[in-house]
């Protein structure tokens, strides 16, 4: 005897057949807030401070913000890392920067974000990915100051950049951490992104700690000086360089701290000419040169195109550091190097989408 179906029964087999719509992928959701607002706000962390810039959508522009009598096109505070400054420091340096744009006045029309009904945010904010319980929490502090949730796209500084890549490129990410991502023939890769302890080779942290090395080394081992040992000390706050060891290793001294040498460090290898730091630099280009031949590996991509991203590429000597890099990547096939670090990340993806190349970024080729 057949079963009895009743008319609650075929609606629950129905609605059971009914396949659970897909979540939007990043850029699809990027594209929706794009299509949504008239501005948005784009919020960019590393590992030391925290950026946030408004773009009016209908012309691509970046609006000035003018705040306690200041106009710039930026608004900036302490590192959002949750990984480096923990989640408190984080949760209050993000409060600061909307509590300062909530008093201040965005564009030519001198609106406050009050004014303002149709408003997105897409942000990238470092240590992300692995503080992802954390970002509700994040979301809750940019609803707090009038923003709708679906209307946010809140993601690690590395899933952001994943945006720029199409069916096959790669992003090299190298400011106080390093990480690579590249994608081709359907297959991605991460190489790096192990954190200071474990990796961020090439990275301004890695320049900065092999020039503390040096200076330690020259300190203890009365080998020969090295030029930068009075700087570092300046920088870290330190009356002699043999106590950064217990300061690194209390906690006391950040990786951050730490990567605000690397700077010094290019301007004495390629201003000065100095020994060490010339072989500092070659040894960060070596590893940042490894990540990309890892990332190409098996493809045959003619000029795979690499991003680069990070502070290391932002340097007044950026462009002999990344010709460096580019002598030492082996593939037959050649990569394009193409330099967006001193482009607003989220604003250069948001723009590419949009096919507008406000940000035109020079390419180097090997």
């Amino acid at each position: 005897m057949s079963a009895i179906q009743t008319p609650a029964f075929d609606a629950f087999t129905r609605a059971a057949a009914i396949p659970e719509p897909k979540p939007p992928t990043g850029i699809e959701h990027i594209n929706s807030i794009y299509e949504n607002s008239e501005v948005i706000v784009t919020i960019i962390g590393d590992g030391s401070r925290t950026t946030l810039q408004v773009l009016d959508t209908n012309t691509l522009a970046i609006l000035d913000i003018e705040s306690e009598g200041c106009v710039s096109q930026e608004l900036t505070s302490g590192s959002a890392n949750i990984s480096n400054v923990g989640f408190a420091v984080a949760q209050q340096n993000l409060d600061d920067l909307f509590r300062s744009l909530s008093l201040s006045k965005i564009g030519p029309d001198k609106l406050q974000l009050s004014d303002l009904n149709k408003k997105g945010i897409v942000s990238g904010i470092a240590g992300l990915v692995a503080n992802a319980d954390k970002k509700a929490s994040i979301i809750d502090i940019f609803c707090k100051y009038g923003f709708d949730a679906t209307n946010i796209y809140l993601a690690g500084d590395v899933d952001l950049a994943k945006q720029l890549i199409g069916d096959a490129g790669a992003i090299l990410i190298a400011g106080t951490g390093s990480i690579c991502f590249s994608k081709s023939h359907g297959i991605e890769k991460r190489i790096g992104g192990f954190g200071y302890a474990l990796g961020d080779e090439g990275s301004c942290f890695y320049i900065g700690k092999l020039a503390l090395k040096a200076a330690l080394k020259s300190k203890f081992e009365k080998s020969n000086p090295f030029m930068l040992s009075d700087k570092l000390c300046e920088i870290l706050g330190l009356s002699s360089i043999d106590e950064a060891i217990k300061l690194f290793y209390n906690g006391t001294i950040k990786p951050g701290d730490i990567a605000k040498a690397a700077p010094f460090v290019f301007e004495a290898a390629f201003k000065q000419n100095d020994a060490q730091c010339k072989l500092i630099i070659a040894k960060a280009a070596e590893e940042l040169a490894e990540h990309i031949t890892q990332a190409v590996q098996d493809s045959n991509v003619v000029d795979f195109p690499i991003y680069l991203i990070g502070d290391a590429f932002k340097k007044e000597y950026s462009e002999l550091f990344i010709d460096m890099i580019s002598q030492k990547v082996v593939y037959s096939a050649g990569v394009e190097l193409i330099n967006v670090s001193e482009a607003n990340l989220a604003i250069q993806v948001i723009c590419n989408q949009a096919k507008a190349h406000i940000f035109p970024a020079p390419a180097l080729h090997c």
